[in-house]
């Protein structure tokens, strides 16, 4: 047998719906992380808040790949969950949640419907390092983006953790989180992204 490795590099798929131009939740949330080191060195970029990046580190292509792929996959196992619904714009500001579904409540004798916001993540990180999401500040951040959009205050967080915790033997694995955040929690976070946002562009 012979066997001659040979070179292989890939791009990303194209999107699944036209993205706007402009600034979007994502880009802004990047910004902030970088600024204050929520973002390690080996992921920063050019803190621009429009997406003008064209991604070349295959590293990074690999990991958004494994990413777009496991939500392919995932979500249409979701029961009714749409997937990728709309892209939204609130503010000038353009978001793009994973999914949404409805629940029933029901409160004081009557039923309602609310609205919940779907995040899939593929990560590298350990379950040990995110425990109860207090180290998840741009997921979250993220997450109560899209509740402002979808004018909601609850989500469900999927998470598939491709180390698992890092103990021998390496296993993935995993886990969901459902979360109701209190309105001041996601005016707070909408304050954030919105001021920083403005004084970028006003220093521009």
């Amino acid at each position: 047998m012979t066997a001659i490795e040979i070179p292989v590099s890939i791009g990303l798929p194209p999107p699944k719906s036209p993205r706007s131009k402009g600034i979007h939740l994502s880009n802004v949330i990047r910004c902030i992380a970088q600024e204050q080191g929520i973002l390690k060195p080996d992921w920063m970029e050019d803190l621009n808040l429009v997406d003008v990046r064209e991604i070349t580190d295959p590293v990074a292509l690999l990991k958004i790949n494994i990413g777009l792929a496991w939500e392919e996959h995932y979500i249409p196992m979701l029961p009714e969950v749409e997937d990728h619904p709309k892209e939204l714009e609130v503010a000038g500001l353009f978001m793009s949640p994973d999914g949404e579904s409805t629940s029933v409540i029901i409160t004081q004798g009557k039923a309602g419907l609310r609205t919940v916001v779907h995040e899939v993540k593929a990560t590298y990180y350990s379950t040990r390092t995110i425990g109860n999401l207090s180290n998840a500040w741009m997921w979250l951040t993220q997450i109560k983006g899209y509740c402002k959009g979808l004018n909601t205050r609850f989500a469900m967080l999927h998470g598939l953790f491709l180390c698992g915790d890092y103990s021998m033997p390496i296993q993935p694995k995993l886990k969901c989180w459902q979360i109701e955040f209190t309105q001041e929690e996601i005016d707070e976070n909408w304050d954030l992204i919105i001021s920083y946002r403005d004084e970028r562009l006003k220093s521009a």
